[in-house]
């Protein structure tokens, strides 16, 4: 097997632009009702809002291979050897699906599912290079 495949994520901008409508708004009714006083909080919450801007924002993702499979590949890499992993425990967990690695010894490691694909692809990605996900609700 020679195919790699890699699941990228790119940053959610909603809390920016969420942040950009609330310091606008807020500029409005600074103007609408002349209320001077609130016009250090919007010029200070708008410096903030152009800070969070230019602040970097990772790309969340993983990538498999024939040998690996590299969590966080974009940030941090850290590649697990697939010989190591038993299988993968996908459980339900209220709003979110918590992944887990299963290694051969008996080890057992929590994956950021912020990095992850949505289950099914998971399942027959994994499935393709020999490693069960059991658990699946």
């Amino acid at each position: 097997m020679s195919d790699v495949y890699e699941y990228r994520r790119a940053p959610n901008k909603g809390p920016i632009w969420l942040a950009f409508i609330g310091v606008v708004l807020l500029f409005v009714a600074v103007i609408y009702f002349e209320t001077t006083q609130l016009q250090i909080l919007a010029w200070g919450l708008g410096a903030v809002l152009i800070a969070w801007m230019l602040l970097p924002k990772p790309v969340s993702g993983i990538r498999i291979d024939a040998d690996h499979l590299t969590l966080a590949a974009w940030r941090k890499p850290r590649p697990i050897p697939l010989d190591d992993i038993a299988h993968l425990r996908v459980s339900d967990a209220g709003i979110d699906t918590e992944v887990a690695i299963v290694y051969r010894n008996g080890d057992v490691e929590d994956v950021f599912s912020g990095d992850l694909p949505d289950i099914n692809t998971l399942i027959a990605v994994l499935a393709e290079r020999g490693i069960p996900v059991r658990d699946v609700s």
